[in-house]
This record gives C-alpha cells, structure tokens and sequence, in this order.
C-alpha cells in the first residue's frame, strides 16, 4: 500500500459511551423552545456576507488577506499564536465579496493582510447580523503622485530635485564603518571594503541614479519586464511575503544567484516597503569560493531605495517622515562586471558576466543621507521620522550599525545595550553568525521559465523579508531557486453526537467526537488570473472513548462543482503521520469512513479534492459529517447535527419518537425540548478543549471512571446560559472550561 508523508497537525476525533441508565443521572431539562422554525438550532456557526475592498490601496495583485476574531496584533508585531477564522484572496482589483462561514462568537472581526503591495495594517468591523463590509484606505496614492521627490529637501527650501549629481560615498552613512547611533559620526571600526560607484551619480538630494535604464539602453526589452510579467512577480511575491510573520524557511536560501551561462544581468525594484532609506550595492565571486566581508567589494547599486509606498511612510510616521523618495517601482539597472575590482582597476568593465559567477547583495540599512547643518554642528541626518527621544537636544534619526547580505556569514548586526534601552524591540532577532537576510525564489511561468527574486530584511527586528525586493532578468540563466507553493488555508472544529439518539441520553456529548480539519489550496492558473481553490482536504480523525454501541462515521459530500479527482486516503499511526491510500464505501454523495469506530482507533480519515479549473470559495465544497448504524433493507439510523437533514438511506420512523421533536415535513431534523441537544458542531476549536472536561478518564480501557457520565454544562458553566437564550449569550462557553 502506497503510503504518504503526512505534515499537517494531528487532530483527534474520540468517539463516545453508552450510558446503562440514563435516568441515572440527574439531568433536568428546563424547556426553551418546542422544536418549530425560529426555535434554536444550536448553531456556532453564522454565514456572512463579507465584503472587502483593498482597491484604493491600488493591489498590484490579488490580496491575501485574513479575518480574525480577535486582535492579533500587539504594536507592531502579529502574534503568530492567533490563528485566523477564515482566510482567501481577493480578485485582481482588491475586491471580495462572497457568503463565508464564521464562528457566530465572531460578532467583531480584525482583518490584517500582510500583502507587501497593500501594507501591514489591521482594519476592524462589526458584524451586522449575517453582513461584514471592509474596506481599506488608500494611504499611499500622494506618494506615489509625488515620486520621485525629496520631502526633505523640499522642507529646507530646497530644489526638487536638485539636479546636481554626485557618487561621493560622504553623503552617506558611512557603508563600511560603524558610525555613533545618535550622532551618525564615523567611527574608526570598518567592516566592509570601500564601496566602489562606478556605474554612475545620482542626485544629491534624493539619491535618484543617472544610470537607471531608459528604452534606448542595449536590451532594454530583454532585461526589464512586461506587464505580464510583472504581475507574475507580484503573485510570487505576495505567496511568499507576508508582512510582519516570518517568511518560510524555504525561501531563505543561503546560496546566491548563480549564472549557468555567460550573460548580462539587469536588477529591477519591485518595491521598498519599510520606514528606512536603505542603501543597496551588489558584489560577485566565482562559485565555489567562500566570500568574507574582507574579500567582496560592494559596488553601488541604489544609494536610497525609498519608493514612498510604504505604509510605514504614509500611515505610521505621517507628516514626520522627513525622507526623500528616490525610485519608482519598475526602475532598473544594469549590472557590471569589473573582472580586476580586487586591484582596484575596473577600467576593464563588462556588462556581461561569466558563467559560474555567483551576484551577492549588500544592504545598509538606513544609509541614506546628507550633510545639513544643525546650529553650529553638521550631522549626518537620516531621512526617517525625526524621534527625539533618543538623542536630547538634538532632531535627528537614530542609526542603526545593521547589514544585511545574501551571502551567510557577511550580515552584520551590532548591538548597542544603550541603544536597546532606548529603542525596545530593535534587536528582537540579532544576528551573531551573521547569515543571510535574503529570501531568494522564484516565479515560474507556465513555460517553466523561472525569474529571480531577492526579498531583504533590513534590520533585526522582524524576519518576515518584507523590506526591499528586487527581481532579475533575463530568465533562465541562474541555478533553479525555490518556486512559490500555493497558499493553504485552514479551518477547524469538533463535532459531538449523543449516540443513544432518538432516547434521551445522559448528555455528557462525548459518544462521538469527531476533530475536524479543512484544508484549502488556492492557485492562479493564468497570467493575471484570479486566485481559486485548486484542492481541499478534508480530516476527521477517531479515538475511542467509553462506548458499546458500534457506531460508524460518515460524511455527506456537498460539492457545488464537481471535482475532477477525489482521492481517499487515512493515516493509522498518528504519530508518524504516515499517509496511505484508502478506500472507503462510496454510496451516492456519502463517504462511509467506517462502520466500527470502536475497533478503529487512532485514525485520521482524510478526503481530498483537486479542481482542475479551481473554484471560488463560495463553491467550494461542503463535508456534513454524522454518526450511523446500518439497518435492514438498505436502510441507517443516522444522527446529524440539528436542523440537518439525513440522506436518503434514513429510517424516517425514529424521527418524532422517544426524546425526539422532530418533524421532517416542516424541515425539523434532531431537535428536542429542553436545553441539551443530540448533538452539535463547535466552531474554531479542537479536541483539545475537551481532554481535561468530558473526555476525562481512561476511555481505552472502557473505564466509566473520570468524568463519564456528567452533563457538558458541569464543565463548560457558560452552555446553560447559551442554551437558554438560544445562542444569544456565551457565544463561545466551548472556549472557556473548568476542568474537573
């Protein structure tokens, strides 16, 4: 049997007891509804019309983007431990608008996109009734009217933009050295070799090159991007980069950008999207060698790589931000190859590279800057938001001795304990063996063909690789890199049956609990297509509780498109994760897992669904999972959650009999009097919320002792109070346990 690795998080699913005397056990019901249209269904579920809108931001691609039920974020940093209810992408405009399911405990919701095209920022909204709308402002469209500008210059009086050029290295924040973090003064602690500019000047005031490529530069169709072609970039981009949570590891490849054939090179901005003006310059060795900061010898790229995009400029540091904005997206260079740079002799330039040469990267952060003279002194002042707090008596940024490389062992971070004290959080991830601050992938067109991209950390602060991003051409020329998986979703709860159904049961609700998992893959089929799910998994996972009764577990498959492939699939040891190849009874739309859960213990039952063209999210399928026994004449006992309608194998003679109010000509499945349902499905927990509750005891052994037996509100005070009020208050009484 063909078996498969299996990653994903385990989830339990323990099926139930069987109760020798109900009446044993002291249950009153206190009546609360009569079981007709508008009693309680014991929903934890509200479907939603949610609408949101990014298109002011103006999205270079559709936006990922993830609803919360409670705040994630803490300052700046997303707390990776809040895990989202519902996530997708929007369409290529920014927009979304379809009907999802939410915990109805969500009455508030927080949605955060990461997208480095949109921003970082958390957008809250009340859900009104079955309607959540949200829309996000467009912070950054002065900006970009206004590049490339000098904000600062402009402050001072002065031209914008100068139009005097230099490459004096004075103007900046000393590349090689450590400078003083509040006055900028050089330092006599040097790190790096001299940076070397000879491709060209740039404007003194905004740092703009003279040497960007124009339409008439040799190859200019060759090196830069179409259209096309960019919005493939930006989808690689946006499944990779996620603001403000760490980028996988994956894309953290050590190894530079090696040439598998002699070619020119051409680097082209994606976008900066950080508080800082960071100073970016390249370097070359041949592959094989191990490069130190000694031996590379960086040569000017991009003196200021400040786009004015950034939310951190437009929505963080407002009308403080002194910064100049150098480049626009899209603006490219032309790399050189100075094969005797190590004698200082680049006389002999070449805009072609040799075969097996690796192309490094080195960031300043925050290098950036001019001479301007403050009372009787000149400092070397930073364009970021003036912060006082830091340096008394002076308006000036504070600097940060931080380098960044894509080479491992030539990042630099130094840290200043007098620094921290002052700016908490700036070494949150130092760096002592100096690795690599890149993220290096690719985007793969459906030819095959694959485009370079470097995304850079410029600090120590975070590691979501967000900061600057710079793509290459031509393609097809470097070793193959990682290329962007399709994004996955998630969404989780338990569902919890009284298997003595249509008798009134001890409500314990741990007869059968079933763990459930939803996994959904989304994918861009085309070239500046939309987003869709292109496969769903479905887990449910079994483990024995005490239980007499041989119940089985099934689900009923909603699919409103029909997949192209289903495949069946379970995994017996759960420790090892192992998948392996199923076959379940197939009747109709209804999978049976498995007749006996009590001889089946341990075991994930997994269904996957691969959509060929993909699907929306609002056609997505649906699995409606519930317990059952086999009967004569092709006939089941079957037990749904309330309001659920059984399939067509049902013996309809139970309904409406014993403990049962039933009424299956009104639409009336599985509901009773009282304040304890046959069964129900909680939203966005596990099982896990159950393990010190109902599920207590040694239920492998059949042991009655722990808590067996002991109604659901003995440990969940808040379910009475939900009950009676039919889901009114304690929407979420599941999350909040007293363990016994």
């Amino acid at each position: 049997m063909k078996k498969l690795f299996f990653l994903s998080a385990v989830i339990l699913l323990l099926t139930g007891c069987v109760k020798d005397d109900v009446n044993n056990y002291g249950i009153t019901d206190v009546p609360t509804y009569e079981g007709i249209p508008g009693g309680f269904d014991y929903s934890t579920t509200n479907d939603v019309q949610l609408n949101v809108d990014y298109s002011a931001c103006d999205p270079m691609s559709p936006v990922f983007f993830s609803v919360y039920e409670e705040n994630p974020m803490t300052g700046d940093a997303l707390d990776e431990n809040i895990k989202p209810i519902f996530s997708s992408y929007t369409k290529d405009d920014g927009t979304y608008n379809e009907t999802v399911t939410l915990p109805a405990s969500a009455e508030k919701i927080y949605v955060y996109s990461g997208d480095f095209f949109v921003g970082g920022g958390i957008i809250e909204s009340e859900v009104n009734g079955n309607t959540a709308t949200v829309v996000a402002q467009g912070a950054t469209a002065g900006a970009r009217a206004a590049a490339p500008a000098s904000r600062r210059a402009a402050l001072l009086g002065l031209s914008t933009p100068s139009g005097i050029h230099t490459n004096s290295l004075e103007t900046l924040y000393q590349l090689s050295y450590e400078v003083d973090w509040q006055t900028g003064e050089k330092k006599t602690t040097k790190h790096y070799n001299d940076w070397a500019t000879p491709l060209g000047t740039w404007d003194k005031e905004t740092g703009r090159p003279d040497y960007l490529m124009t339409p008439n530069t040799l190859n200019y169709n060759e090196l830069t991007f179409t259209d096309d072609e960019k919005k493939g970039l930006y989808q690689a981009i946006s499944g990779a980069i996620t603001r403000k949570q760490t980028c996988p590891t994956e894309y953290r490849q050590p190894a530079d950008l090696t040439l598998t054939q002699n070619s020119e090179v051409a680097v082209t901005l994606i976008g900066s999207n950080t508080c800082w003006n960071n100073v970016v310059g390249y370097y070359y060795y041949k592959e094989g060698e191990t490069p130190t900061r000694e031996t590379i010898h960086p040569i000017m790229l991009f003196p200021n790589t400040q786009d004015g995009r950034s939310q951190f400029v437009n929505e963080k540091h407002g009308g403080r931000y002194y910064g100049n904005i150098a480049l626009e997206r899209g603006d490219a260079v032309k790399l050189m190859y100075y094969p005797h740079i190590a004698e200082g002799n680049m006389s002999d330039g070449t805009p072609e590279f040799p075969a097996g040469t690796c192309i490094g990267f080195l960031l300043k952060s925050n290098g950036w800057g001019m001479q301007l003279p403050q009372g009787n002194k000149v400092f070397y002042n930073g364009y970021r938001s003036s912060i006082k707090k830091g340096n008394p008596g002076y308006d000036i940024s504070r600097q940060y001795n931080t380098w960044s490389a894509s080479t491992n062992g030539l990042s630099l971070c130094i840290e200043n304990a007098e620094q921290a004290a002052v700016d908490e959080g700036i070494y949150t991830t130092p760096n002592p063996k100096g690795e690599a601050r890149t993220a290096k992938f690719a985007y793969q067109n459906a030819d095959g063909q694959q485009y370079a991209i470097v995304a850079f950390e410029d600090a120590a602060n975070d590691v979501d690789y967000g900061d600057v991003i710079l793509a290459m051409k031509p393609v097809g020329v470097f070793k193959l890199l990682p290329t962007v998986k399709p994004r996955t979703t998630t969404t989780k709860g338990v569902y919890a049956f009284e298997d003595l159904w249509p008798a009134k049961g001890d409500y314990d609700m741990n007869d059968a609990v079933v763990d459930y998992k939803e996994n959904r893959e989304y994918s861009v089929l085309e070239y500046g297509g939309e987003y869709k799910v292109t496969k769903q998994t479905f887990y449910l996972t079994t483990y024995r509780n005490y239980v007499t009764k041989k119940n089985g577990l099934a689900v009923q498959l909603n699919t409103p498109v029909t997949p192209s492939k289903v495949v069946m699939k379970k995994i017996t040891n759960l420790e090892s994760g192992e998948e392996e190849d199923a076959q379940f009874k197939v009747d109709g739309d209804v999978y049976l897992l498995t007749d006996d859960m009590i001889n089946e213990i341990n075991v994930t039952y997994i269904l996957e669904l691969t959509y060929a063209s993909g699907v929306n999210d609002g056609k997505a399928a649906k699995v409606k999972p519930f317990i059952y026994r086999d009967e004569a004449n092709n006939k089941r006992w079957e037990v749904h959650i309330p309001m659920e309608a059984p399939t067509d194998k049902m013996n309809f003679s139970y309904f409406g009999t014993s403990d049962d109010n039933s009424d299956p000509e009104k639409g009336l499945y599985y509901v009773r009097k009282g304040n304890y349902p046959f069964s129900f499905f909680l939203s966005n927990v596990t099982v896990d919320v159950f393990k010190n509750t109902i599920l207590k005891g040694d239920m492998n052994k059949h042991d009655k002792s722990g808590n067996e037996g002991k109604s659901i509100d003995q440990f969940f005070p808040g379910f009475i109070d939900w009950s009676q009020s039919n889901g009114a208050k304690s929407k979420d009484w599941y999350k909040h346990p007293v363990a016994q």
